[in-house]
Formats: C-alpha cells, sequence, structure tokens
C-alpha cells in the first residue's frame, strides 16, 4: 500500500444557517486516506461524519476548505471521469434503490453512464458483477421487494463496483442489517478490497464494526475530529474522553475484551451536557475531566505517540 493519500481534505468547513444562525456542521476538518485502506469516520448522530461523506462525493458545497484528489482539488461539480472513480454506497438498502427498477437496470444504470462497456455486454456484466457480489444472475429481473436485506446491500455494491471506482464511501453500509448478515456483507467488504485494490471510507457509529474492517480511525464529535489513529492504537489506549465514552458502550462476551474496555463515570447529567455551551473544547459540557481550558479554549489535535492524535487538554494517560 502506497503512503502517499490517494485522498486529503484540508480545512473542511461546512455550516448553515438557521433562521439567522449559523450552524456549523464541519469545522477545519483535515485527514488523509492512503489507496487501499480503509478509514473508519467514526460519531454519534449529528457529529458531522455524513456531511463529510456527502462533500466528498460532491453532493454538498463546502463553505470554506479543498478535497484534494490524486494531488488535485475537487470541485463540487465533477467530470463523469472523476465521479465514476468514487462512489458511494449508502444505509439503508431498503430506501436506497429503486423499487421500480429490476436489480438488472439498477445494476445497468452506471454501465451506460460511464459506458464502461459496449451495449451489447450490459446483460453479461451485469451477470458477472452480481457474481462478484455472491449473487445469481437469477437475481437479475427481480425487483427489490423480492429480496432480502443483505441481497439489497449486495445489489447497491455491484452498482458501485459497476463504474469500476478506485474509492468507495460506505455510510453506514451495515447498520440497517441483522447482526449475521452484516458479517457476511463486511466479509465481502473485505474480500472485495483485496480484489480491486479499493480505497474505503466506512462511516459508521459503530465502533464494533471498526474494529473488523479498518486501518485507520478517525473520531468525530460536533464537526470536529477529536482523535485519529490506527484502529489497534486507539481501541488499547483511547487519548480523548469521548473516544473511552463510544468504546465503554460496546458490548463485550469475554473477560479478555472486558480487561481493556475503558471505564466511563456515567452521569446523565454530563451525558445529556444539561444543554450547557463550552467556547472550547465541544465535549466539554458531557466531560467530567474537563477544567476551565476545556471550556475556553479549543484544543487542536495534536500528535501524543505515532500517528495517534488527539484534541484534548487532559488527555486519558497523561499525568
Amino acid at each position: 500500500m502506497s503512503t502517499a493519500p490517494v485522498l486529503s481534505v484540508r480545512g473542511l468547513s461546512k455550516y448553515y444557517r438557521v433562521k439567522g444562525t449559523r450552524v456549523d456542521a464541519l469545522a477545519g476538518i483535515d485527514l488523509d486516506i492512503r489507496r487501499g485502506e480503509t478509514m473508519a469516520i467514526v460519531g454519534e448522530s449529528g457529529s458531522g461524519k455524513t456531511t463529510l461523506g456527502n462533500l466528498i462525493l460532491g453532493l454538498e458545497r463546502a463553505s470554506a476548505g479543498q478535497v484534494i484528489f490524486e494531488g488535485a482539488p475537487l470541485q463540487m461539480r465533477r467530470s463523469s471521469a472523476l465521479r465514476r472513480r468514487i462512489q458511494v454506497v449508502q444505509q439503508n438498502p431498503f430506501s436506497t434503490l429503486n423499487p421500480k427498477r429490476t436489480v438488472r437496470a439498477t445494476i445497468e444504470l452506471p454501465l451506460r453512464a460511464y459506458k464502461m462497456v459496449s451495449r451489447d455486454r450490459y446483460r453479461a456484466r451485469v451477470g458477472e458483477l452480481l457474481d462478484i457480489v455472491g449473487m445469481s444472475s437469477t437475481h437479475m429481473n427481480r425487483y427489490p421487494a423480492a429480496l432480502s436485506g443483505g441481497q439489497r446491500q449486495r445489489v447497491a455494491l455491484a452498482r458501485a463496483l459497476a463504474s469500476e471506482p478506485e474509492i468507495i464511501v460506505l455510510d453506514e453500509p451495515t447498520s440497517a442489517l441483522d447482526v449475521s448478515v452484516q458479517a457476511r456483507v463486511l466479509a465481502l467488504l473485505v474480500e472485495l478490497q483485496r480484489t480491486f485494490d479499493l480505497t474505503y471510507i466506512f462511516i459508521t457509529h459503530d465502533l464494533s464494526v471498526v474494529r473488523n474492517i479498518a486501518r485507520r480511525v478517525s473520531v468525530m464529535y460536533r464537526g470536529r475530529v477529536v482523535e485519529s489513529g490506527p484502529t489497534e492504537s486507539v481501541f488499547a489506549a483511547p487519548r480523548h474522553r469521548y473516544t473511552s465514552m463510544l468504546l465503554s458502550s460496546i458490548p463485550v462476551v469475554s473477560d479478555a475484551e472486558l480487561a481493556v474496555k475503558p471505564s466511563w463515570t456515567w452521569d446523565p447529567g454530563a451525558i445529556e451536557g444539561q444543554g450547557l455551551h463550552s467556547d472550547g473544547c465541544p465535549f466539554a459540557p458531557r466531560c467530567p475531566h474537563a477544567v476551565d481550558a476545556c471550556w475556553s479554549d479549543v484544543p487542536e489535535l495534536e500528535s501524543l505517540e505515532t500517528a495517534h492524535l488527539a484534541a484534548c487538554h487532559r488527555p486519558a494517560g497523561s499525568s
């Protein structure tokens, strides 16, 4: 795997005006994503992770900052060739497939749009793509209503693969699936990545999924990256208190997992933040470790050890 980033985000910000008030969805995000890796973007609802994905895809216009692909800034309006190279698989397979289109018509659409094969090869290529995602060509003439959730998500994957992309943004791709189906879809994603040298941006709120698929993870809170690093390092020694809180909520099934699970002081008032606002760290209203600086100064994302960064005035494990 190359160490040079295939896609970078620099100072990326997005804000909205709501009744005359500015609401920041993203505030100065910096990320580097290397070719062939899986970068997980983790956070609760409202953290800005889906907004980040939309800006990378060109579905929304950034208020500031840049998305850089192979050294060149990406604009919101992109050529067909650029759109082809960065694809998306969205969260809910029950709503992302057109119920009036057959499986064949769904997968054929990008083949036509990007002129991937000649017209006489459409049917054969759809069959090949279904085989790649573990489905039979007998599903070709079925409609989404006749498919299970796992089958629909496989069709969504086949549709994304039809354009032969280099990067796929996976926005909560398994959250609407049963646990056993999740495992099979995750295994398929790993296999596809290995076969086609794909780069994944894996957006999720579920850290237990991240452990099984991502090489690196960036944790977001209220529009900011608060911690980033190799998945193994972040799980073994989380430095930002918000990451500790997320990890402490993951169910465990063994004493070994319980031994390394972070503890958290569960105070309902702190969890809700009591409606308080912080001019410094956005997590201060929910953090039992907050000091005065946390309320007044926004912490910078700083390196605490090799490739492991956190934006915290009192990182876990520090003196």
